[in-house]
């Protein structure tokens, strides 16, 4: 693995990142559409499968700081292509800093202004050298009182920074679905230092979660207290998350249950992208709809595992529902799980209700 560690002063910084002319001439949906592009899947989803047309944002991931405050950039990260052809489609690029499994570098970073400095900095020269619009911070997460004040002192400065800019980058952060991970950030604060903030309604339950259930419900049933879309968008108004900067997340992939229905103990759960659970309706498992969470799963012919992900009809509901609630738009995790070299239909649904 390639780390590269940049050190380049705010003053030094006189690249050239103006927008191309290309943008803005693109039919563009109604609602914000950030879709996060995998740098790992470049050799299978490569910049040439995006559907530009349908994006307002590329959310890169991922970046991250180490403990001194340095950008580590990983081997394949940097794509001008992918930048080109963004930008040549009216679509915002945007530097995804952390991800889940690469956060280990924020409580330092973030603990001094010696080293929050230094990231800042950092970050600018390498969003101005390489044509970024904007970061997106993905803290997964702040977990006690003194990461939760250094973090509001993070992005203070980092927002400071980033409006002073001609033109300015845009700032948003991937926010956690509720309570147990959220009361650590200081939203009522921070609101006007973010452009948008995305909660991540998805991974409700997982491996992680002592029963099953749908990784993305809109509605929550059955008295389940994992969470739901609904009860997160009641958290981010709980919270004073103005609806023009709110963004809800759409999954574009499914997790299995090795059990025999939804609420139930099981022992292993696994990842799978949209295309790979569809298909498994090829291999005699039963599409189930379940009418209160306004979500699909399916059932193995054994009623032995079942997995839950979303598809057109679920997708478009919480299209619906962003509308109703005037939120800003949607985050999506991640571009490549509906891809099939033909039409990406979980995509194309997103553009359809949003425009």
């Amino acid at each position: 693995m390639l780390l590269i560690f940049f050190s380049f002063t705010l003053t030094a910084v006189t690249w050239n990142c103006s927008p191309s002319p290309e943008i803005g001439r693109q039919e563009k949906p109604a609602k914000v559409v950030m879709g996060y592009y995998y740098s790992g899947n470049r050799e299978k989803f490569g910049h040439e499968d995006i559907e530009y047309r349908l994006l307002t944002h590329i959310a890169h991931a991922f970046t991250k700081p180490d403990q001194m405050g340095n950008l580590i950039i990983d081997e394949g990260y940097i794509y001008p292509e992918l930048v080109q052809e963004a930008h040549e489609h009216g679509v915002r690029m945007i530097m995804g800093i952390g991800g889940w499994g690469r956060c280990e570098g924020f409580p330092g970073m973030a603990s001094s202004a010696v080293n929050r400095a230094r990231f800042i900095t950092q970050v600018v020269a390498f969003c101005k050298r390489h044509r970024y619009d904007g970061v997106d911070i993905d803290w997964e997460y702040v977990s006690n009182p003194d990461e939760k004040t250094n973090f509001v002192l993070f992005i203070e400065e980092l927002s400071s920074t980033l409006k002073a800019l001609d033109p300015p980058l845009e700032l948003s952060m991937a926010a956690p679905s509720g309570h147990f991970w959220g009361h650590w950030f200081d939203y009522e604060e921070l609101t006007d230092d973010f452009d948008y903030i995305s909660f991540m309604t998805y991974d409700y339950h997982g491996q992680w979660s002592d029963h099953s259930g749908h990784i993305a419900p809109l509605y929550s049933c059955d008295d389940d207290p994992c969470g739901s879309m609904s009860d997160t968008y009641d958290y981010s108004q709980s919270r004073k998350v103005p609806n023009e900067k709110l963004l809800l997340g759409i999954p574009f992939y499914g997790r299995s249950f090795d059990c025999e229905g939804l609420y139930k103990k099981f022992q292993n759960s696994r990842y799978y992208d949209y295309r790979q659970a569809a298909n498994f309706l090829h291999s005699g498992w039963e599409y189930m709809w379940d009418d209160c969470a306004k979500v699909p799963y399916l059932q193995d012919p054994e009623k032995k595992e079942i997995i839950c992900f979303d598809d057109e009809r679920s997708v478009s509901l919480k299209c619906r529902f962003v509308i109703e609630k005037e939120a800003a738009g949607v985050i999506i995790w991640e571009l490549s799980g509906d891809h099939d070299g033909i039409s990406p239909i979980l995509l194309e649904t997103i553009g359809r209700e949003f425009r």
